[in-house]
Parts: C-alpha cells; sequence; structure tokens
C-alpha cells in the first residue's frame, strides 16, 4: 500500500518537472526568445591548449538574458515542493560537448536580480514614543525593459570544435 502510494505521489508530480523548462538550441549571435527576453550566448576568447598529451580548444563564453518587451519582468518567489531551482533563476545554459578537464564548467545560470519595496511601521523607541520606521523588504525579482544580465564562464572541447550550446528558459508568468 505504501509503495502504491508513493508510486502515484511520483507519477502526479513527475510532469510538473519535465515541463518546467522549456530547451533552446542557440547559436553565437543568434539568441533563443521566449516571453520578449532574448537568451544567448558569446564567445569572447578561444585558444587551443594540450591538456596530457591531447589538443583541446578552450573557450570564454559568456551567457546572457535580455529583456526586449516592452516591460519590466517581475519574477516572485513561489514555494514549491522539492525544487532545487533558486528563485531568481532566469535561464541555464549547457555546453553539450564540454569535457569539464582542468575544473571547468560544462553550464552556467543568469539570474534576476532582486527588487525591494519600503515598508513603513510605527515603532516605539527608546523614549516611549512612537515614531515611523521605514525598511526595505526584498519582494521578488526583477529584470528591467531592456536590461541585461550575463555571467561567464570557461569551456574545453575537443579540439577543432565550437562549443554546442543549449538553453534551458524557465517559464516567467505574466501577471
Amino acid at each position: 500500500m505504501k509503495n502504491a502510494l508513493l508510486s502515484c505521489l511520483f507519477l502526479t508530480l513527475t510532469p510538473s518537472f519535465l515541463w518546467a523548462q522549456q530547451a533552446y538550441d542557440v547559436q553565437p549571435g543568434k539568441p533563443a526568445q521566449l516571453n520578449g527576453i532574448d537568451y544567448g550566448f558569446e564567445i569572447s576568447n578561444e585558444r587551443q591548449i594540450e591538456i596530457g598529451k591531447e589538443n583541446f580548444m578552450r573557450y570564454e563564453v559568456s551567457v546572457y538574458a535580455t529583456n526586449r518587451s516592452t516591460c519590466t519582468k517581475i519574477i516572485f518567489p513561489r514555494q514549491t515542493f522539492l525544487s532545487t531551482d533558486a528563485p531568481n533563476l532566469l535561464a541555464t545554459f549547457d555546453c553539450l560537448n564540454a569535457t569539464g578537464k582542468r575544473l571547468t564548467s560544462k553550464s552556467e545560470t543568469v539570474v534576476a536580480r532582486p527588487f525591494t519595496i519600503p515598508y513603513q511601521q510605527k515603532i516605539k523607541n527608546s523614549d516611549g514614543k512612537e515614531v515611523t520606521s521605514t525598511t526595505n523588504i526584498q519582494a521578488g525579482f526583477m529584470l528591467r525593459n531592456g536590461e541585461t544580465v550575463s555571467n561567464s564562464f570557461i569551456a574545453i572541447v575537443p579540439d577543432g570544435e565550437r562549443p554546442v550550446m543549449k538553453v534551458r528558459i524557465k517559464d516567467i508568468p505574466d501577471l
């Protein structure tokens, strides 16, 4: 009975994990576009290196997300069951042919920056008088119209190859 209940719970929750992110192939200078946001990457430096008598290509890759819509994108933190994603995660870029040699990365993420709102409250000071105190409270995360958030990483790929990138985009609901 216990196994059947766990199996039913697993099957019920599995589709939400499978469709939580959409994946797209991207190339340098040709970003994927979803809901007015461009998700792309650029190669800033490349060189050939030798690791253990084998030749590889080393690339410095910058990944980015640019809001090209006509409005600011706001992401409110959501409570999720068994989620390991950061609440401000916009996208994860995976280099499919990266080797990971020399402790280099195979993927990188871009995240939205936090935004705060002022909250005023009346409190009593040490003299017992009521004063108004303003506290900034983080309300969520945002990507302003025209704003770009970026990150970079180093990928080592087999000799003669360029990075093959795929981006997994977290869905940002419209408000």
